[in-house]
């Protein structure tokens, strides 16, 4: 009878655990319960969740100048083969990297991101190491003659093409040789390789200029170079002059860095996203410089507004008698704003704006 019909919630399905009866509604309850207290029992910088299959790696063919012999690619990648194997990564097989990259094809250690992921694709690998070797004998001070050099690796994650992170390991041998001599730095750069691969694959690459109330949707985009009638580019104030660090020094590294670049209204830069990369610290310097440095902010219609230009840093190297592996490394750092509404010119002075 009508009179005689439960409330709502008493209406849900029942079901008996033991000699105890528990609604579909208390269930659920007790289900969320379950799942919001472990979700508040994480840590807070647990990061997402990563699937749990393993991360597939490529080795791609080494670039290497040895110039007392003995060291070949092959013997150089069957040990970053294995040491990358144990951990817990899955190592492309070498036949598969060199259908897509040849031994002996130039590659590119200084390349715009699009470049490195268009790599990484035809590779078939969610990440690839990059591999330079210079190895040659040095005379010490008392006139002995060792053999050593540096060993340089590129850890590059193929979704965005980015650089994860670079290890140079300078080495000297002794009796027993090369691999001994590099055994420890390889297997330390492969476990922060694995590291940073993994913490990547649970990142989202997004790109925003929200800090300081700058809203990215708000923000010109003068990337492409054109300057849209009544706006002024942003300009710094203050020259930024990054300095090339010890390990560029030390290699004689000549390169560029580019990055794109947002200003706020108030002239402070909000993010600095790398889009091509050298490796060897370079990127934190550029980035550490133009963080410290104020902008006038870009203006449309004469009220500032925030912007995203990009900007291109040029380490040039000149050798030096300095008896270091990679040569020396000069003073020529050049700075160009690369909108093409600014003049483009091997200068390391500003230019304004074309109109």
């Amino acid at each position: 009878m009508a009179g005689n019909r439960l409330p709502g919630w008493q209406q849900c399905s029942r079901y008996t655990f033991g000699a105890h009866y528990v609604t579909r509604c208390w269930l659920w309850l007790l289900l969320a319960g379950l799942w919001g207290g472990w979700l508040w029992g994480l840590p807070a910088n647990a990061g997402p969740l990563l699937p749990d299959e393993p991360l597939t790696v490529a080795i791609l063919p080494p670039d290497v100048v040895d110039d007392t012999g003995g060291v070949t690619p092959e013997l150089l990648l069957a040990a970053l083969e294995q040491t990358l194997a144990r951990q817990g990564l899955e190592v492309v097989p070498r036949a598969q990297v060199l259908s897509a990259v040849p031994a002996g094809m130039p590659l590119d250690f200084n390349p715009a991101c699009t470049d490195a992921q268009a790599l990484g694709a035809r590779v078939g690998s969610e990440s690839y190491v990059l591999v330079r070797l210079r190895r040659g004998e040095r005379s010490l001070s008392d006139r002995q003659t060792v053999v050593g050099g540096t060993l340089h690796l590129f850890a590059v994650e193929t979704r965005t093409g980015r650089l994860v992170t670079s290890e140079h390991l300078d080495f000297i041998e002794g009796k027993q040789g090369f691999l001994p001599a590099v055994a420890a730095g390889i297997e330390a750069a492969a476990q922060r390789f694995a590291a940073g691969w993994r913490r990547a694959r649970g990142q989202s690459p997004g790109m925003g200029c929200a800090a300081g109330g700058d809203g990215a949707d708000e923000a010109l985009d003068l990337r492409d170079g054109v300057l849209p009638p009544g706006v002024a580019a942003p300009m710094p104030l203050v020259r930024p002059r990054p300095e090339p660090t010890g390990l560029a020094r030390a290699a004689g590294v000549t390169a560029t860095v580019m990055v794109e670049v947002c200003v706020g209204q108030d002239g402070q830069v909000r993010e600095v996203v790398v889009v091509r990369w050298a490796g060897y610290g370079l990127e934190a310097a550029v980035e550490q410089v133009l963080r410290a440095t104020r902008f006038r902010p870009a203006l449309r219609q004469g009220k500032p507004v925030a912007a995203w230009f990009v900007a291109a840093f040029n380490f040039r190297s000149s050798p030096v008698d300095d008896q270091s592996w990679g040569g020396g490394y000069g003073q020529h750092i050049q700075f160009v704003v690369l909108p093409r509404c600014f003049q483009h010119e091997a200068t390391d002075e500003f230019h304004s704006a074309r109109n």
